[in-house]
């Protein structure tokens, strides 16, 4: 179930909507632009158990893992919208996200990833790019 805060619409066919309505089954990906699911631990009724939390901006995704400890962290997929023929978005697990360097272009953009096991870093619009001294290492998968 996702919920929404005040002030925050989901546009999905009306069909699925009450009036006033503040929880949907289902997130409609409405932007052009990657999306990312987090999968973390928390603590509910003193077990531990896993959930997912789609995130839909690079800053907000920054500023969950800057909260969270990594040893919650179990994945980070990227869901990315996909030109050509075939499915619409590409869902990839990432190896690894890198905050750029303090004094790198920003053209390379808030976050660097590695999908997988590929060992190549690219930008948040999936661009390759070379190593920089400084970048800081922000999730690696276990």
């Amino acid at each position: 179930m996702f919920i929404t805060a005040p002030g925050l619409f989901q546009y999905l066919h009306p069909s699925q909507v009450a009036p006033r309505q503040t929880h949907w089954p289902a997130v409609t990906l409405a932007l052009e632009r990657p999306w990312y699911l987090l999968v973390h631990d928390v603590c509910c009724h003193g077990q531990r158990r896993s959930q997912t939390t789609l995130v839909g901006w690079d800053a907000s995704l920054l500023d969950l893992l800057a909260q969270m400890p990594a040893a919650d962290l179990s994945g980070i997929a990227r869901l990315a919208p996909r030109r050509g023929a075939g499915p619409r978005w590409a869902l990839d697990w990432m190896g690894a996200l890198w905050a750029p360097a303090p004094g790198e272009s920003p053209a390379v953009g808030p976050l660097l990833f590695q999908r997988g096991r590929d060992p190549q870093l690219r930008t948040t619009d999936g661009w390759p790019v070379g190593d920089a001294p400084g970048r800081r290492l922000l999730f690696e998968a276990p």
